[in-house]
């Protein structure tokens, strides 16, 4: 994840965040595997690494939220959808 940009002023430009594609189908959310979402967190547990990541629909609504192992094996360990 890159670091956020910030003006003079110190106040945030943006913040750039790197896309991870989805290891597996979730069905509930119509994610396919291999489609992208975007890690919004990075979690270290007990030698482990997590990572939070939402998935849009191609408006940019929210479609919902996947927690990723990424490290020590990639695969979903839970999702949310969004509220309707």
């Amino acid at each position: 994840m890159q670091a956020p940009e910030k003006s003079q002023s110190g106040r945030l430009l943006h913040q750039a965040y790197d896309r991870i594609a989805i290891p597996e189908d979730v069905s509930a959310l119509g994610v396919k595997q291999g489609d992208e979402g975007v890690i919004r967190g990075l979690n270290l547990h007990k030698g482990r690494v997590f990572a939070f990541v939402e998935v849009t629909y191609s408006t940019g609504q929210t479609r919902g939220w996947v927690v990723m192992e990424i490290k020590p094996q990639t695969k979903i360990v839970s999702y949310t959808t969004a509220p309707r």
